[in-house]
């Protein structure tokens, strides 16, 4: 049973419920009903017939005394008018019969022979048997049976049964429907709390928020399942700013905030190939801070770290927001140009950078001035490979510090 109601669906379980629940109720109360009755109408009939069968035993006594047959006939004709007697007799001291009345004019009870007088009263399935002695001045002179049929009350019971169970019925389906009103204001919200879930399931949108329609369990598990949502949207968005955070560190030196040798790497690749496309120009600039190390050595890591910066953002000034600067690991930094439209664009752009690390920085009340070495490589003219125009532009940086420092040289092949 259990499990045949747990697969059905919300509704159908309170439809099923409520259904059940009315029919029960319905069939115990018209089972109450009719027992009580019944049971009431029992007593009442059995004290009923003791009186009755008292009176009509003084009423007989004098016509018993004198054996006048006429006058026991006509006294126990009198019954005829309650209805519930089906038949009465009249019976001498040797329990003979003297007189008897039916109404359906059936033959003498049979069950005549087992009683006795001193029987009072007794049911055989809807009858009721009565005896009461007939007596003159305490002397016993008979008895008188009178047997009692319930069958008319019973035909009253079912007939009000029949019409209890119409009015049952009817409720029912009153009852039916004044719940699926109400059910409404239970299943709509329940319902749409499942449509938002799945279209959250299905969008992964956790910004979504499902409606709150009332104000019982239901609308509270609405309200708790919104304080869920706001609870994994944050959690999903530090998640994802984490991950980017760490993207971002994976691909970036954390100094300056340029990109490291893993992202350097993938934009030249990257550059080649639309270079090999476009049969354009790719320049990579090595750049090498001069006499960092005496920086470092004579203010200390922390000031050498300032003018790392310094240095990097005087690098961003002097190249195209398109171009990619990077720190490759100490005082040691690369450039990517792309789409040479002009020959001399390098050229252009090494003597900016010389010229950006002219004007002398303030440190620790003390004045620096910067410079730099540059070394060029031009793919495809001095190679075609990412990491052979690395070592080409290194090459040429270090022909650079030799020239004298503060300068730019050109890869030369050997």
């Amino acid at each position: 049973m259990l499990e045949f109601y747990n697969r059905l669906s919300i509704s159908k379980k309170l439809n099923f419920m409520s259904i059940s629940t009315a029919l029960i109720a319905g069939i115990l109360s018209v089972i109450f009903i009719l027992l009580y009755q019944y049971y009431s109408e029992k007593s009442n009939v059995e004290n009923a017939n003791q009186t009755l069968t008292k009176i009509l035993a003084k009423n007989i006594a004098p016509a018993l005394l004198f054996d006048d047959s006429k006058n026991i006939k006509e006294s126990l004709l009198s019954l005829s008018y309650e209805k519930r007697v089906k038949q009465a007799f009249a019976m001498d001291d040797k329990w003979k019969l003297l007189g008897s009345y039916s109404r359906d004019n059936s033959p003498t009870n049979a069950k005549l022979a087992n009683l006795n007088s001193k029987t009072e009263q007794f049911w055989d399935g809807w009858d009721l048997y009565t005896i009461n002695s007939i007596n003159i001045d305490d002397k016993d002179i008979g008895s008188l049976v009178i047997v009692t049929s319930m069958d008319e009350f019973i035909m009253h019971i079912a007939r009000e049964a029949f019409f209890i169970s119409l009015f049952i019925i009817f409720g029912v389906a009153l009852a039916y429907k004044y719940h699926a009103v109400l059910s409404k204001e239970i299943l709509m919200p329940i319902s749409k709390l499942n449509e938002s879930t799945n279209i959250i399931i299905e969008t992964k949108a956790l910004t979504a928020r499902v409606g709150v329609y009332n104000d019982d369990e239901i609308g509270e598990l609405a309200k708790n399942f919104n304080v869920m949502l706001d609870k994994l949207y944050q959690s999903h968005d530090e998640l994802n700013k984490q991950k980017d955070l760490m993207a971002y560190k994976a691909h970036h030196d954390e100094l300056t905030g340029l990109p490291n040798r893993a992202l350097f790497n993938d934009r030249l690749e990257f550059a080649i190939i639309k270079a090999s496309r476009r049969e354009s120009v790719v320049a990579v600039f090595f750049l090498d801070l001069d006499r960092f190390k005496e920086i470092n050595d004579t203010y200390g890591h922390d000031a050498g770290d300032e003018v790392l910066k310094v240095f990097a953002q005087r690098l961003r000034e002097s190249i195209r927001a398109e171009d990619t600067l990077a720190r490759m690991g100490g005082d040691e930094f690369m450039i990517i140009i792309e789409d040479h439209v002009n020959p001399d664009t390098s050229t252009v752009v090494a003597q900016k950078i010389v010229d950006s690390m002219k004007k002398p920085i303030e440190l620790e009340a003390n004045t620096l001035k910067l410079s730099t070495s540059i070394g060029i490589a031009l793919y495809s003219q001095d190679a075609e490979e990412a990491q052979e125009l690395i070592k080409n532009a290194d090459l040429a940086m270090y022909d650079a510090k030799q020239s004298g420092r503060d300068n730019f040289k050109f890869y030369k092949s050997k």
